[in-house]
């Protein structure tokens, strides 16, 4: 009993000297009342602090071993695989001007999180072995590794002081499945390292009563608040009972009041720094982030918030059900009182004030080891948890499994601390059942850990996991639609936008990217105006519904001003700039294309198809040698280029260098052998007359592109020169009906007719070829209705032909041939003025022409009959 008065408010000076002396140690001062040997807990086995720590340790490395085979996934590709912060060859100060993925903290598109030293980790992880996922895993799994020891450590000299309680805790902890995704994530390494500086600024504010906090996450600064709590609560109980007692303050309360002050200047100086890295903005949100903030009624934020709270105690409680996002209709708004969720927000909050009792009661009541027990579990699991509560500012998610991880050790003591007061009051065969039920479920956790660890070996399997969890989650099926579409797997991936569509009408990028996909123009067209709707400011739809209206020359102006505002809305937007100067080279605006293109050099000079786009400009400007020099400025960025050496191999061969074309052909297929790049050379073989190689590379192509019907359409020319006429029709007639738009099979199997005399066939396609084609260069039309002409010749109208050959040479009356054979024409049907006028124009351009020069001579000696008679 005097041991008893000696720890009381009134009789206990060595806690009353607490508050004027900073140097002693509160860990010894708040545990002063004697404690008497434990009999009674756990039923387990009586071993040293050390043994116990490698049994955490390993449970750890057991946990989260076959996480080490995990990719990058999620938000670790723009965090590390895409953040240009963590190559060393980037300026170390852009680590500290930048949010967590590589964006300059000013920019108003910035998430505003700034976690500098979580991104120099993640740079040393680079720096030892680049992009390999394996050394960023190895890094996550021993810092939480750390972290449970430490709270081992913690709860055994701070919170339970008996190794037997502080083991099931740090068990507890150390299996608990909710912390895949801050441990096997990568990017979750920031909550893991907020953690370890969190409990280690609690250990130094007990030693030191100073707290210290770095920026690893925004939740590490909570610790602030929790080292005031246990100041009041523990740390100084006596001298704040004298004062609630007394109803004064004395000098006494001088060192906790300052305590308290340099606590709250440490946290304005934080949050002033953080608003100033904010530049004062907080980040732009929307109701697809957080629905319940954006909700119109004050009830029904306040009841989803609540409910909210509860849902992530009951992750903690039985974390059966996890997914790596809750977005989108995954947990839908509590809009009415009614609403039976309420129930469990009732029985929550009821539960937790208990609690708060409880603790105040044991603070009056001189309960020194339950006060600082249940404080400690509370305010660990309360105070971190704070600022993803929406209490204070609104954030961008509605649960985030990586959040917990600071309030689980809260919950994991006061689960320890309940289940140990169970075993100390209840018989040993009690005690023996609440030990195998910890034993049974750390084995749970454990299992279940493991088997949730592969979820995030790859993007597939994270996201597919997503929609197989929550299967009304719209954003998981839109991020799974994604990868389908990265993949190749669009018939997939339109089925889950549709589904996304259906679960959330109103997702403008769903709408965006299933227009991408799509084959119907109109439909194309309706998903990027519903996106434009939605989302006036979504820039990548204004480009593609600028695209898609690009392509009908009658609607081009619509897609000028589109990118136009695309450009408006975001600047620097090269793609939007290169389309632009794409349909303005079509519209024979060359001096305005050529600005913009030199405008995309300027915004990304290391970037190949800028150049590539710009040398094809050069082209259609005739300006072969300046076009040459872009393609190979191209090679010089992208050595890899394929497109662009396919486009010198063409130049070239349009310029006589046959050689040159052959040999660049042959470099671009020594990169990738592309169906396109080797029907190119096969069409070089097949002109100039090598056409057993010309066959080789015709069907090396169609092996990779068999239902191509231009590379159809070669070989079938390539069989009509073989004079396999019959097979060459097959063909053709096989694209024609496959393809009926397709325009080139009417022109080469006219080609074909023609050759085995069947000219009203020949002539029949050529005009459905123009048909399809009304918008033919005019050096093309011609030589196709001079080969009509020839038909019509051939079959005996002369009347038909010759109007074929007069419209040849009115579309191009630099046609040599069109305007001999006009010429012809009009002599045999003795219309020797206008006969003689196009031979004469046809000698102009063709001086050489044996064939025409004789015409001539006949037709002179003609003249000169005439005019003797």
């Amino acid at each position: 009993m005097k041991k008893r008065q000696k720890s009381s408010p009134d009789h206990h000076p060595q806690l009353d000297d607490n508050l004027n002396r900073t140097k002693a140690s509160p860990v010894y001062s708040a545990i002063s009342e004697d404690i008497l040997p434990i009999k009674k807990g756990f039923i387990l086995p009586e071993l040293s602090l050390l043994l116990y720590t490698t049994v955490i340790t390993i449970m750890c490395i057991v946990c989260y071993y076959n996480s080490l085979e995990g990719d990058f996934v999620h938000d670790d590709i723009m965090a590390i695989r895409d953040n240009e912060d963590i190559r060393p060859g980037s300026p170390i100060r852009d680590v500290f001007l930048n949010d967590f993925w590589g964006k300059r903290m000013s920019d108003n598109t910035s998430h505003k999180s700034y976690r500098p030293l979580c991104v120099l980790t993640f740079r040393m992880n680079y720096y030892l072995s680049g992009l390999d996922p394996y050394s960023y895993h190895i890094v996550n799994v021993v810092l939480h590794t750390l972290v449970s020891v430490l709270f081992l450590h913690l709860c055994h000299t701070i919170v339970f002081l008996d190794i037997k309680p502080a083991f099931v805790a740090a068990l507890l902890f150390a299996t608990h499945p909710v912390h895949t995704e801050a441990v096997t994530g990568i990017v979750g390494r920031a909550d893991v390292l907020a953690c370890l500086l969190f409990i280690l600024s609690f250990l130094t504010f007990l030693s030191y009563f100073q707290a210290q906090s770095v920026y690893f996450s925004e939740h590490c600064i909570t610790v602030l608040g929790v080292c005031i709590v246990y100041d009041v609560m523990v740390i100084c109980r006596p001298g704040v009972l004298r004062i609630l007692n007394s109803k004064s303050i004395d000098s006494t309360c001088l060192p906790l009041v300052k305590r308290i002050i340099v606590i709250l200047i440490m946290v304005l100086i934080l949050m002033v720094f953080r608003i100033w890295m904010l530049n004062g903005q907080l980040p732009a949100f929307s109701d697809q982030d957080n629905p319940a903030s954006f909700a119109p009624h004050l009830s029904t934020r306040f009841l989803t918030y609540s409910y909210l709270i509860v849902f992530n105690g009951l992750l903690l409680l039985s974390p059966i059900t996890l997914c790596y996002d809750w977005q989108m209709g995954s947990i839908p708004l509590v809009e009415s009182i009614t609403d039976p969720r309420n129930l469990a927000t009732f029985c929550f909050f009821i539960v937790m004030a208990i609690l708060a009792i409880h603790c105040l009661q044991c603070f009056v009541k001189e309960k020194l080891n339950h006060l600082r027990i249940i404080l400690i579990g509370l305010s660990f699991l309360v105070i971190p948890f704070i600022p993803a509560s929406n209490l204070f500012i609104r954030v961008g998610f509605v649960v985030a499994e990586r959040i917990l991880y600071i309030p689980s050790l809260g919950f994991c003591v006061l689960v320890a601390h309940g289940l140990n007061s169970v075993c100390k009051s209840s018989n040993k065969n009690m005690s023996s059942a609440v030990t195998a039920l910890v034993i049974a479920v750390a084995l749970f956790f454990t299992w279940r850990t493991i088997i949730r660890n592969p979820v995030w070996h790859s993007r597939e399997a994270l996201f597919k996991s997503g929609v197989h969890t929550l299967p009304h989650n719209a954003k998981a099926h839109y991020n799974y639609a994604n990868l389908l579409k990265d993949t190749d797997r669009h018939v997939e991936a339109i089925q889950h936008y549709r589904k996304t569509l259906e679960l959330y009408p109103s997702h403008a990028s769903a709408h965006n990217n299933l227009g991408t996909m799509l084959k119907d123009d109109k439909e194309c067209e309706f998903h990027f105006t519903q996106a434009i709707a939605i989302n006036p400011m979504h820039v990548r739809a204004h480009f593609n519904l600028a695209n898609q209206l690009g392509k009908i020359p009658d609607r081009q102006d619509e897609a000028i001003r589109l990118l136009l505002r695309a450009i408006e809305i975001k600047d620097d937007y090269a793609e939007a700039y290169t389309s632009l100067a794409g349909i303005l080279m079509d519209r024979g605006q060359y001096d305005d294309a050529e600005k913009l293109y030199k405008k995309v050099i300027e915004l990304t000079p290391n970037d190949g198809n800028v150049y590539n786009n710009y040398g094809a400009l050069l082209v259609k400007r005739d300006l072969r040698e300046e076009a040459l020099a872009e393609y190979h400025r191209c090679l010089s960025v992208n050595p890899n280029h394929t497109v662009a050496m396919v486009n010198i191999a063409r130049l070239q061969r349009k310029m006589g260098n046959t050689r040159d074309a052959e040999l660049m052909f042959k470099r671009a297929l020594a990169v990738k052998r592309e169906a396109d790049t080797l029907k190119s050379l096969g069409a070089l073989y097949f002109n100039t007359d090598r056409i057993s190689e010309a066959k080789v590379y015709f069907e090396e192509a169609l092996g990779l592109d068999p239902e191509s019907a231009e590379i159809r359409t070669h070989y079938a020319q390539l069989l009509a020169r073989l004079k396999r006429f019959d097979d060459a029709l097959n063909i053709l007639n096989d694209v024609i009906k496959r393809q009926p738009e397709y325009s080139g099979a009417y022109r080469h199997i006219a080609g074909v007719y023609g050759l085995i005399t069947k000219h009203t066939e020949a002539i029949k396609h050529i005009d459905k070829y123009l048909e399809l084609e009304p918008d033919l260069d005019p050096v093309v039309k011609a030589e196709i209705i001079y080969e009509k002409g020839n038909n019509y010749r051939d079959i005996g109208d002369n009347q038909l032909a010759l109007k074929c050959y007069e419209d040849c040479v009115k579309v191009n009356p630099k046609f040599s041939t069109g305007q001999m054979n006009l010429g012809a024409m009009l002599h045999l049907q003795g219309d020797l003025s206008r006969a003689s006028y196009h031979y004469n124009a046809a000698l102009k351009l063709d001086p050489s022409n044996a064939v025409l020069q004789e015409n001539i001579k006949k037709l002179q000696r003609r003249l000169a009959q005439i005019k003797n008679n």
